[in-house]
């Protein structure tokens, strides 16, 4: 089957790939979106690994499912503490090869029926539900208004926040005032931190006694105003992946989000689309087999 894998210097290239095999069910994919932590592993990632976690799929018997690609083993102290993806568990994948391919095979699948290739949404808003626990209630700040942007705006705002936002990008802040976000310079009770380069913004925005969510976060070390956090008591606090739980309220959830627009390429096009995104020219890249 044809696959997009990476070659020794981490490079992704299409190529010929074995047939999954291994533990799990058969998927056959519809459609895989181009995820952050992706486009980070280029240039990095060990030869021959297949990425792309975020699908939609059909299974053997015609059912539509996506699949977890982590899964947190629920019963070890990390996991009951709620920081399931810090779990051992967690770290083992579960699928094979990965979703930018024909087929895979996953342990833990999804059911999606009648969401169809919207379902490649499914595992980055179980992620958002999951942080939106963490974050209290009131005003609070959306840093940066990407698809991720876009669709915590809409999660808050269920959840009775008012959302400021804030974006270098006119167009993009433009689209998610559409979503009911608003734009200010005042203060917020908490902030979450959707792009790299926004820790200290969001900082600087807190209220004393606030709480700054990392959702994002580049993969070198950055300054950071920790005298703002000292004198202010601000409570920074991180976020990453997703439960089973919170995939089932994701796939309930999503027929009710304005789901962000998306770019659709072959994976013959797979270099083209990882341009398109670090040039930001798009929300988000989709590819499909």
């Amino acid at each position: 089957m044809r696959a997009v894998v990476l070659d020794p210097n981490g490079r992704p290239q299409l190529a010929d790939h074995p047939e999954p095999q291994g533990a799990g069910v058969l998927v056959h994919v519809l459609a895989c979106g181009l995820c952050g932590s992706d486009v980070e592993k280029l240039g990095h990632g060990h030869a021959g690994a297949v990425l792309g976690h975020e699908v939609a799929g059909i299974l053997e018997d015609g059912s539509q499912a996506t699949v977890m690609h982590r899964v947190p083993c629920g019963s070890c102290e990390r996991c009951r503490a709620g920081h399931e993806s810090t779990c051992e568990e967690f770290q083992h994948l579960r699928l094979e090869p990965g979703g930018f391919a024909e087929r895979l095979r996953a342990t833990h699948v999804v059911p999606t029926d009648g969401l169809g290739v919207d379902a490649i949404w499914i595992e980055p808003v179980a992620c958002i539900l999951r942080a939106a626990e963490r974050i209290p209630g009131g005003r609070v700040l959306v840093v940066g208004c990407g698809a991720v942007g876009r669709l915590w705006v809409q999660v808050l705002r269920r959840c009775g926040s008012e959302v400021v936002v804030t974006d270098p990008r006119a167009d993009r802040v433009e689209g998610a005032k559409r979503l009911g976000a608003r734009v200010d310079a005042g203060p917020v009770d908490a902030a979450v931190v959707t792009a790299h380069g926004g820790l200290n913004d969001a900082l600087a925005r807190c209220e004393p006694g606030g709480t700054v969510l990392v959702f994002a976060a580049p993969g070198a070390s950055i300054p950071v105003a920790v005298d703002t956090i000292y004198r202010r008591e601000l409570s920074v606090v991180g976020s990453r992946s997703a439960t089973p739980a919170h995939f089932d309220a994701a796939v309930a959830v999503l027929p009710e989000l304005d789901l962000p627009e998306v770019t659709t390429l072959p994976l013959e096009r797979f270099a083209e689309g990882v341009d398109l995104y670090r040039r930001g020219e798009t929300l988000k890249v989709v590819f499909t087999p």
